[in-house]
């Protein structure tokens, strides 16, 4: 997270506000809370019950709103950006920096602190008559990729890089040692590379969902989930696209299935990926 993502000023309103209202989910999870808060420069941490209707909306979407208004009108805030279904207070690395910001009396065990990071900022204050008015993206918003680069920095980052450039490369030369005079090759290509791109992305995306509600309960850690950790990408969101991309992935092996020595380019394709590997790693992890 951006150091300095929010405005001093902002942080300090935060501090002495008390409770905010929280807005996320879509749909029929749609769900609106007031929460209290534990306001840092960098993000912020929602103090959320266990049983919130908010961790379900978070699972399904990142994409969160938090506003904090004055009863005398003197202020309001409004901070749009995304936020994670977390982990307990008590799990937290900086718990003892957030669990005085719990309500009195409250269990730390009995919270999840749910990060929240703000991309855009409207705050509105009035001074004697004038009414004076800030908006604007923060950093985190205006460093933010758009949503398909970001899914696929998620699904074929990291340690999925390398996989992905070697199973191009090895499909390609598969079907180049076949001679010029294979049939339609230019077409075989496309498909054995889209059935490489759909089984490492989405084998990882499937994966990542499923370890991330494990790591939520503390079986597990953050390695490889940092996407999703961060808010870039919700659980329920990294599955459906993962699911997607593996449907793509097998209707284009069974293209591939139907060239010339079909089950060798299937075979290939399997192997090049490693997807036999990749699935263990990520499904069983």
């Amino acid at each position: 997270m951006p150091a300095n993502n929010l405005p001093e000023e902002i942080v300090r309103l935060l501090s002495l506000h008390g409770p905010v209202e929280v807005w996320t989910g879509r749909g029929d999870r749609a769900t609106t809370s007031k929460v209290t808060v534990a306001p840092f420069d960098d993000e912020l941490i929602l103090l959320v019950p266990r049983r919130s209707p908010l961790l379900d909306g978070l699972l399904q979407t990142s994409a969160t709103a938090v506003t904090a208004k004055r009863a005398d009108q003197s202020y309001s805030l409004n901070l749009v950006g995304r936020a994670v279904a977390g982990r307990p207070v008590t799990s937290h690395p900086n718990r003892g920096s957030i669990t005085p910001w719990l309500p009195e009396g409250a269990e730390p065990r009995s919270f999840i602190a749910v990060p929240f990071v703000a991309e855009s900022v409207e705050m509105l204050r009035q001074e004697g008559h004038v009414r004076n008015r800030y908006a604007g993206p923060t950093p985190a918003g205006a460093a933010k990729q758009g949503a398909v680069r970001r899914v696929v920095t998620i699904a074929l980052g990291g340690g999925g890089r390398w996989v992905t450039i070697t199973s191009l490369v090895g499909s390609f030369l598969w079907y180049g040692y076949q001679g010029a005079g294979y049939p339609y090759r230019p077409l075989a290509v496309l498909l054995a590379w889209v059935a490489c791109l759909g089984l490492i992305g989405g084998t990882r995306l499937v994966g990542m969902a499923a370890a991330f509600r494990l790591w939520r309960v503390g079986q597990g850690n953050q390695d490889g989930l940092s996407g999703l950790c961060e808010g870039l990408l919700a659980p329920e969101q990294a599955r459906s696209i993962g699911a997607v991309a593996l449907l793509f992935a097998t209707m284009a092996l069974g293209g591939v299935a139907m060239f010339p020595r079909g089950s060798q380019g299937v075979l290939v394709v399997l192997l090049s990926t490693g997807f036999p590997i990749l699935a263990a790693a990520w499904l069983l992890r």
